[in-house]
């Protein structure tokens, strides 16, 4: 015996609440990136993640309301809809979790090796690019110390434990690319998270509106068989 049309209908308001609560959440989340990046000499990658995870905030939120309205009223054009976009945001959320996973390994669109590179240029014209993520990440030129030695430039003091390069043992052996990637790699597992509940949250939706959807169609024919 499935589930009461009225039941189906609660439910799916109290999932379409959650979901523009957490749709919220991502945007307050995405904003934080941006002033993280905005706080920084060189913006790398998080200016790129923020502008993405607001964006799927406010889609998730404008789905959610969509879903409260379609659920309140039983209009079975708007419930289709709401079905057929929450499959469109589960794909497009999927893609998400996968830039979110691999995308920092490449570079999220290129901007994490972009900017490195733009810093290490900095870095070869006058010294002290570096030195802002040296000091923060507690690493060593873009991909070693040895970036150093390539160019001909002294280790700087950010390079080493309390600034103090009294030898080899206390100089940073990790280059702040691949710090900066771990870095955001952990603020990301948040998002993953959200995502992740967002995704299962968002199929049950989908299944409880296409169950709201053929249950209100059934009733609109009972009925139009009771009037002919």
């Amino acid at each position: 015996m499935g589930l009461p049309a009225t039941t189906v209908k609660h439910l799916l308001l109290l999932l379409n609440f959650v979901f523009s609560v957490l749709g919220l959440a991502l945007i307050a989340f995405g904003i934080l990136f941006l002033i993280s990046a905005a706080e920084k000499t060189v913006s790398i990658g998080e200016n790129v993640a923020g502008i993405l995870i607001i964006g799927l905030g406010v889609v998730i939120l404008i789905v959610a309301i969509i879903g409260c309205l379609a659920s309140f009223h039983e209009v079975p054009v708007t419930l289709l809809i709401y079905v057929g976009t929450l499959v469109l945001l589960i794909l497009t959320q999927l893609l998400f979790l996968s830039m979110a996973s691999h995308g920092t390994k490449d570079g999220i669109s290129g901007s994490i090796n972009e900017g490195f590179e733009r810093l290490w240029n900095e870095e070869r014209n006058e010294t002290g690019a570096l030195v802002y993520y040296e000091n923060w990440l507690q690493c060593c030129g873009v991909n070693s110390s040895e970036d150093y030695w390539i160019i001909h430039h002294a280790i700087p003091s950010s390079c080493c434990l309390d600034n103090k390069c009294i030898d080899q043992s206390s100089v940073y052996k990790t280059g702040c690319k691949a710090k900066f990637v771990e870095y955001l790699n952990d603020k990301l597992l948040v998002f993953k998270i959200v995502c992740f509940m967002l995704v299962i949250g968002e199929a049950v939706a989908a299944v409880f509106g296409w169950l709201l959807y053929s249950s209100v169609k059934n009733q609109s024919r009972r009925n139009n068989a009771v009037w002919m």
